[in-house]
């Protein structure tokens, strides 16, 4: 009995001294890690000031120029370079146009755009994502090909930041591998990045449809991305219209109205919709869409007729009411309230139908319900 009593002491003893070396060790490892961290936050404040007397010094008659800045301002460990990157990007955030060049070329010249772009190749997911951020954040347009990289990565968290560092750089040539991540993004991950690249005040059209027909032949992948692109237009027609060119990218909309796929038709007329109608063949393709085989298609289709003020196409919103799909009878009946007194006249029409169903939601609409 007296010999499990003590393996018990024994027992419980290890467990107490366990526990004490735990805490001891978590103890020290967060002091040890708040001394890292004020560390980093004191060699981030230095070579901020260090980076402001440079510039100051740029301005001065006879300086060296940046390079010479640059040589003398040489962090020696990993932690010093880290804090002297981002040191980097504090300045950068608060300088002149003028100054925000020089911090290029320094991040440059320093070779550490070099690093960054190393560590996009074959560093861990958070030191890829602290290097996409400060490309990005620096405008580096050397660093594209990298950037696209990212955006093709795993991790949903790395896409984005590539995402966003690429429409912050503001070149056409971002766009295109913008476009293909957000084809794997969620609604709202795409309207962010559709923000970013208004933002970047360049006509999106061309890399657009270079991108549409360069799709590929997997049927999976090409209509993800021509979703993507109608989104992207329906978008910019609605909000920003000077980012396209309406034309080529009303005859896109056309071409992939006649898509094998239901939900590419619906995507391409509401792109249409939100382009406006240029020409006659425009207004067929709409009117086209209204005898279409899915009953989806023939609903937003309806709808697009009112958003788009197509009077002459009340005879087939009047058939379209009678349509055995209900979504396609309600947006053809408010479709034609839309379209002012001849729409309504023809409601009021609809309600002495002898099809009940047109009856009633004319009856509906004409009521307001």
């Amino acid at each position: 009995m007296n010999f499990f009593v003590q393996l018990l002491l024994f027992i419980f003893g290890l467990l107490v001294v366990g526990l004490v070396t735990a805490t001891v060790a978590l103890i020290i490892q967060r002091l040890l890690a708040a001394q890292l961290a004020e560390r980093r936050r004191v060699l981030r404040e230095e070579f901020r000031l260090k980076l402001r007397a440079g510039l100051a010094d740029l301005s001065k008659p006879g300086n060296n120029g940046i390079g010479w800045v640059a040589k003398s301002m040489q962090p020696k460990g990993k932690d010093a370079i880290e804090a002297f990157k981002n040191a980097i990007i504090d300045v950068y955030g608060e300088s002149d146009e003028m100054n925000r060049e020089n911090l290029v070329t320094f991040y440059e010249v320093s070779g550490m755009m070099s690093d960054d772009v190393k560590a996009i190749y074959s560093g861990s997911v958070i030191a890829k994502s602290r290097s996409v951020f400060r490309l990005g954040r620096l405008h580096c347009n050397g660093a594209i090909e990298a950037l696209t990289t990212a955006t093709r990565h795993p991790s949903t968290e790395l896409r984005l930041v590539a995402i966003w560092a690429m429409t912050e750089i503001n070149d056409t040539r971002a766009v295109q591998p913008v476009v293909v991540a957000l084809s794997e993004a969620d609604g709202w991950q795409l309207m962010q990045a559709a923000n970013r690249l208004i933002e970047m005040e360049v006509d999106l059209t061309l890399p657009l449809l270079d991108l549409l027909n360069a799709a590929g032949a997997m049927r999976e992948r090409r209509e993800r991305i021509a979703a993507t692109i109608l989104d992207l237009i329906s978008d910019f027609g609605l909000r920003s219209r000077d980012r396209l060119n309406l034309h080529a990218s009303r005859h896109a909309a056309g071409d992939l109205m006649r898509s094998e796929s239901v939900d590419i038709r619906t995507r391409a007329i509401r792109a249409m919709a939100a382009l406006g109608i240029e020409s006659s063949s425009d207004t067929q393709n709409i009117l086209r869409s209204l005898d279409d085989a899915a009953w989806e298609v023939r609903a937003v289709a309806a709808r697009a007729v009112g958003d788009l003020n197509l009077t002459e196409a009340i005879p087939d919103l009047c058939r379209a009411v009678s349509d055995k799909a209900w979504w396609v009878r309600h947006n053809a009946a408010h479709a034609l309230k839309k379209l002012g007194e001849p729409g309504e006249l023809s409601l009021l029409q609809l309600m002495q139908s002898e099809d009940r169903f047109a009856r009633e939601i004319a009856s509906q609409v004409i009521q307001g319900a």
